[in-house]
């Protein structure tokens, strides 16, 4: 049997596409718009298209709601210019756009009931071909909670400053009152030896000659049973206020018990410490002569001496002054 003859295709005939292979295509575009709207409408920062002359194209509800708006419509009628607190930032955000695609820019909008949010800008520019933009895409962040949150964070950072101010200051205060006496604001027994401490090294280390006077009050007990405690701490005010002018500002001086006072003088040669103790003899004895109170003032005194090259701690130097002081004041040859 002859072959059967195979049939001729037509010339320009293009083979069939497979049937449905266009709406598959279509179906998987429709279905990645479909996924990049819903991403859209998810993000839970605002996005947004607007054009050169301030007109919104799109906005998610998350910047619908931002701003304050009701639907998409209700914010398409706005002129996005007219959302900006100060109308020089949108002029800005977009000189800066025609330079660069993208930035990033921070300013104030103000939402349709009024209030105002700082809002962090993720902008992008669309261009034409001509490179003039034709839209403006982009990212809008409320980041006024940041901004609360940096807010309170710098407020309790300065009431934290404030309290430590406050803590040092009582700090200070409480260092004060464990060193100095509360009557005459002379350093007492404990302030006076820790500084005494300090000084006595460095005289030491220095070669240096120092003398240490301790007086005692007379007449204090007197004083107190005749007159009363109140006039007593009046007799012992008066005193301290004389050898607080007597002695210099740099000379240590302290009210070591109730009647005994103690002074350091820095650097001062056994010719100064006599001429202060005549100083101070002089102011007692015109105070004796033209005061109108019931009391006299009247002290006695030793004086001890620190040698370097025999060095003694503030203890021996206080013991040796006071044994001088009593001799003096049982011979009554002493000053006062």
């Amino acid at each position: 049997m002859p072959p059967t003859p195979k049939t001729k295709k037509s010339a320009g005939t293009a083979p069939s596409a497979k049937p449905g292979l266009k709406k598959t295509y279509k179906q998987k575009y429709q279905a990645s718009e479909k996924r990049n709207k819903d991403l859209l409408f998810s993000l839970p920062v605002g996005v947004y298209r607007t054009t050169p002359e301030g007109k919104i194209v799109a906005a998610n509800p998350a910047l619908i709601r931002m701003l304050g708006y009701k639907n998409e419509k209700a914010l398409r009628d706005v002129n996005v210019k007219d959302l900006y607190v100060r109308k020089s930032d949108r002029d800005t955000h977009f000189k800066r756009l025609e330079k660069s695609r993208t930035y990033f820019n921070e300013f104030e909008l103000r939402r349709k009931d009024g209030k105002t949010i700082w809002g962090r800008d993720y902008p992008r520019a669309i261009k034409g071909k001509d490179g003039s933009i034709l839209f403006c895409d982009g990212i809008l962040v409320d980041i006024g909670s940041e901004i609360k949150s940096g807010e309170k964070l710098k407020t309790t950072m300065e009431k934290l400053k404030r309290i430590q101010r406050e803590r040092e200051a009582m700090i200070k205060k409480l260092r004060e009152a464990s060193t100095t006496d509360e009557l005459t604001g002379l350093y007492n027994r404990r302030g006076f030896f820790n500084i005494a401490h300090e000084y006595i090294a460095l005289a030491a280390r220095r070669k240096t000659k120092m003398f240490l006077l301790y007086m005692d009050m007379d007449g204090l007990k007197q004083t107190n049973d005749t007159f009363g405690h109140h006039m007593g701490d009046q007799a012992i005010l008066q005193l301290s206020k004389f050898i607080k002018q007597t002695f210099r500002t740099s000379d240590i001086k302290g009210r070591m018990g109730g009647d005994e006072f103690a002074v350091f003088p820095i650097d001062s040669s056994l010719d100064g410490v006599e001429t202060a103790l005549a100083r101070l003899q002089k102011s007692l004895d015109e105070f004796n002569t033209g005061s109108d109170k019931p009391f006299r003032l009247s002290v006695s005194a030793g004086m001890a001496f620190f040698d370097p090259d025999h060095p003694a701690t503030i203890e021996d130097l206080l013991m040796r002054a006071d044994k001088l002081m009593y001799e003096r004041k049982r011979s009554k040859n002493g000053f006062g």
